[in-house]
């Protein structure tokens, strides 16, 4: 399979709903009940394949956070994810489940997210993104500048994010993936939403 339907697939895997509600009630110390949103946004804001997502608690889904755009890219004959974040979050809250809104994101509403790009892989039938060696993810939030450790692994119906906010004097994980992959199934699929142009 050449990259642009490698990247194609990858999209089409990452375009959905999911629910980690399974994990969750397994191991309710570790994993909180999370519904994820990953839903494609116009070809024309980016002039490439691009995603919104969001996620919110199970229990409060009228108040979804970290809203960003993943911009699938090719360099080289290789594929990378790239970050971008919303200059006013705030006003795209709850775009993951609505697509007339989505219709709406225009290059002046996002930035990019310096150094938050993942190189991407394909390992057991499954997508993996790491960030490059060195790199360094961060980004202001109230105020305050926080660095992530992003990464995942994808499947056609599985999607498990390895994000995590780390101390940035210790690199010590304080919140997201810090014993393991958050692990969601999907349960809504929105790859026929996917435009090439």
């Amino acid at each position: 399979m050449n990259s642009s339907s490698q990247l194609l697939q990858l999209a089409s895997w990452m375009s959905g709903e999911y629910s980690n509600r399974e994990q969750s009630l397994d191991q309710p110390v570790w994993f909180v009940n999370l519904v994820w949103w990953q839903r494609p946004i116009p070809f024309n804001v980016l002039g490439s394949i691009a995603i919104f997502a969001e996620q919110a608690n199970a229990l409060i889904l009228d108040r979804p956070y970290r809203q960003r755009i993943l911009q699938f890219v090719e360099n080289d004959g290789k594929i990378q994810v790239k970050y971008w974040g919303f200059k006013d979050p705030v006003a795209w809250t709850g775009a993951g489940r609505d697509r007339d809104r989505l219709n709406q994101i225009n290059i002046n509403d996002i930035e990019p997210l310096a150094g938050c790009l993942l190189d991407i892989s394909f390992v057991n039938g499954r997508y993996k993104a790491e960030m490059p060696k060195d790199a360094k993810c961060c980004f202001q939030y109230l105020n305050e500048s926080r660095q992530v450790v992003l990464g995942f692994e994808v499947s056609a119906d599985e999607f498990w994010s390895g994000d995590r906010g780390v101390e940035p004097e210790t690199g010590t994980a304080i919140w997201g993936a810090i014993m393991d992959f958050y692990k969601f199934k999907k349960i809504n699929d929105f790859s026929p939403e996917i435009t090439h142009q």
